[in-house]
């Protein structure tokens, strides 16, 4: 998968089920995070290499540590979640 075939939105979920992402672009993601029973919903603006290279490998080299899901199943959890604030 390249950027030229890359569309946005795209949805990634750990494999352990406790985080979920939502890539509007290569700079720009929202994280939901479990934190016990609760979700917790972390905005993130990609601005250095540790970030990037997150980035880079939830959307092309992510088999093994996360899955691609769809819309339906990212917003069923982003309505559970709480916003964090900075």
């Amino acid at each position: 998968m390249t950027t030229q075939t890359l569309q946005f939105p795209q949805y990634r979920r750990y494999l352990n089920g406790r985080n979920y992402f939502c890539f509007s672009d290569l700079n720009n993601f929202e994280e939901i995070r479990g934190m016990g029973s609760k979700w917790l919903l972390e905005k993130h603006t990609v601005k250095i290499l540790p970030d990037r290279n997150l980035v880079h490998d939830l959307l092309f080299e992510y088999e093994g540590i996360a899955e691609e899901i769809d819309a339906a199943s990212y917003e069923e959890v982003r309505l559970k979640a709480t916003i964090s604030k900075p």
